[in-house]
Parts: structure tokens; sequence; C-alpha cells
């Protein structure tokens, strides 16, 4: 990204709206495999709206803002694209949520006609939402009735259900709700398999974590697959998958259990203190027979093997990218006996650490684009 200076110079030359945010990123990208094809009806300028409510989880908003300004940035000198994107809550002014960002909107009422609306995802339960914010149900309905392009992230979906517009059509939401979703709109093809639904031109994703991957594909429908590559390759170390409506990845990966994807989450948020299976599934809120269960069926393998395979690869990434020790790679990733380290990474790999870092250290691949 370039820096804050030149961001802001960017984004007052196109009528881009910019928040300054710092966030977690996504420690992985998965997503069931599934062929999207939209038209965009897109022109020149690309208009996107954001719904902004004090129970909204910000990252469900600034996450797509950034990856589509960064696409539209990438695109500066090679197309005449340009991108606006707007938010928009009831009565309009700064709204605070709950992670302490604030976020400057405008009424409701100024809403019109937008390209693409993002519906962002509901911190806890969604019944309050829906009985304090009936504005927001009007305009969704409106845009999904003139056929806008719209994202609707997490326990959002909510709030696109209360349309009446998505009866007899799929969606999905966050696995914590499946539920009461399926029990408030019967009439709703409510897919609990599926991390990313589309209903002709309105996309679900099931949460925060799987938004990146739809707006790295939207990226090439509203811009270009290099706009895409680019942000793949340049935006986010963790977009790291090659490019694809389908993308293919591990296997250990690619499901559709949102309950393991969480769990998995949990699992690469810090390898060097990895919870254990009670634990985690007191985080998670089932017991920990069902999360194993449940977690072999999805990943393919054990909680504790998936765990060291994760440690595994970031090993090997450590050994790639930087010059730390052997013994600080071990530490690094939880396996701080380093002759123990050894031993598991060359039963996986065929090599041992030492070797495997001199193998690879010469076979480093950097994209190449077309000059201009």
């Amino acid at each position: 990204m370039a820096p804050q200076a030149n961001r802001d110079a960017l984004a007052a030359s196109k009528n881009i709206k910019c928040v300054s945010v710092r966030w977690t990123a996504l420690s992985t990208m998965r997503i069931q495999p599934y062929i999207m094809l939209i038209s965009p009806n897109i022109g020149s300028s690309c208009r996107i709206a954001a719904l902004v409510h004090e129970h909204m989880l910000a990252s469900s908003v600034t996450l797509p803002m950034e990856i589509l300004t960064g696409a539209a940035q990438s695109m500066e000198r090679f197309s005449r694209q340009s991108l606006s994107f707007e938010c928009f809550s009831s009565g309009g002014g700064p709204v605070a949520v709950g992670s302490g960002l604030t976020i400057a909107t405008q009424p409701l009422e100024a809403l019109d006609h937008f390209d693409l609306m993002i519906i962002p995802a509901i911190w806890r339960h969604p019944g309050r939402v829906l009985r304090k914010h009936p504005d927001h149900v009007q305009q969704i309905s409106r845009h999904v009735a003139r056929g806008g392009l719209t994202v609707s992230v997490g326990s959002g979906t909510f709030l696109l259900a209360e349309t009446g517009t998505m009866a007899g059509r799929s969606v999905t939401t966050h696995w914590q709700w499946f539920d009461t979703f399926a029990r408030r709109y019967p009439d709703i093809k409510l897919e609990r398999q599926q991390l990313i639904t589309q209903s002709e031109r309105v996309f679900c994703v099931s949460s925060v974590n799987s938004v990146a991957d739809l707006m790295v594909y939207l990226c090439a429908e509203i811009f270009s697959i290099r706009a895409a590559r680019h942000i793949e390759n340049q935006f986010s170390p963790e977009i790291r998958q090659r490019f694809s409506p389908s993308p293919v990845g591990a296997p250990r990966d690619l499901h559709g259990d949102e309950l393991v994807a969480d769990a998995q989450t949990e699992i690469a948020r810090d390898l060097r203190c990895v919870p254990s299976v009670p634990n985690l599934a007191e985080r998670l809120g089932v017991s920990g027979r069902t999360l194993a269960r449940r977690f072999k069926m999805a990943a393919g393998l054990s909680i504790g093997d998936y765990a060291l395979q994760r440690r595994l690869d970031e090993a090997q990434s450590l050994l790639r990218r930087t010059n730390l020790s052997v013994t600080e790679v071990a530490d690094a990733v939880g396996l701080t006996d380093p002759s123990h380290f050894t031993r598991v990474f060359k039963k996986q790999l065929g090599l041992t650490p030492t070797r495997y870092r001199t193998a690879v250290r010469d076979k480093t691949f950097s994209p190449e684009y077309p000059s201009s």
C-alpha cells in the first residue's frame, strides 16, 4: 500500500472515501469450490455503498473497502475505472462501533443507485439490529429490487432476509445463527455447507473470514484479472492462493464447516501456544468430542495433526524468508526442542531444516507483469 499521505491525496482526487484503521489480517483463506458468474454492468465509475450501524463488525466493511481501493489504485495507470466508497447510516454523521472505530456516514436518505451495496456482519444477536433499523431493510430491498450487486457478510444476512426478496433463493450466514435463521425464514434456502453463496446478483459470505475471497473475485469482475492478481500478490501476505473463482488450496482448508474454519483460525492465531482441544471447544461453545469429530470429518486429520502441519508450514515460510536460526524458527512455531523440530520436519519434508533452507533460497518466485 502507498503511504498514508499518498492514499489521502489519491482518495481526494478520485472521490474515494477512506477510513484509517488497523486490524489483524486473516490467517488463511478458505472457500468451498463454487463457480461464481456475474455481469457487473458497471460503467467507468463504480459506486459502492456500505450500511453502517453501531452493532456492526467494522472489519466486514473496512476489509472490502481496503481490497477494492487497493485494486483501484493498482489499475490507476491502466484503466479509467474509478471507485467511490461511501458509508450510510440512520440519520448520518459519525457512528461509533463496538471496536472503538468511528465512521463518518451520510444519511440513508442520500443513498441512491449505487453499483454495489455491502451489508456488514452483526456483532452478537442480530435481532436487536432488525428491531432498531427497519430503514436499513427498506434500503436493501430497493437495491436488490433494482438488480444492484449486493454482498451480505455473516449475520448481516438477517437484514437481507427481512426484505422478503430472498424467498426460494440461496443464502448463507454465520454458523452460530444457522438454526435461528432457519426458524425465522423457512422459505429461504439456507446453505449450511457453503462459505459463499450466489443468487443472481446477491452474494452472501458466512463470515469476515470468507469475505476477502469474494472481494478478490469481484476485483476481477469490476476491474480486471490483473487487478485481482495484484491484490493477491501485493495487498496482503495472507491472500496467497492463485486467483480463480474456484480457488485451489490445501484439502485441509477447503471445506464448508464454519465451526472448523473458526477452530483453524484460533489454532493459527499463535502457533507458539496452540490451545488444547478442551480449551478450543470451550471458546467455540461446543463439546470437545463434537469439535474433534467435525474437525476430522472436514479437514481429514485430527486437531493435533493439523496444528503440527500449520507449524511446519510456518516453519517453511520462515526458513525461506528470514535469517532466523533453526532454533529461533523452532521457537517461533511452538516446537521449542530443536532436536524434536528437526526430526518432525525431516519426517514431513525429507530434508532437515538447514538443508531445506539451502534448497529453496535460490528458488524464490516474483510475479512478472507486462510493462506499461
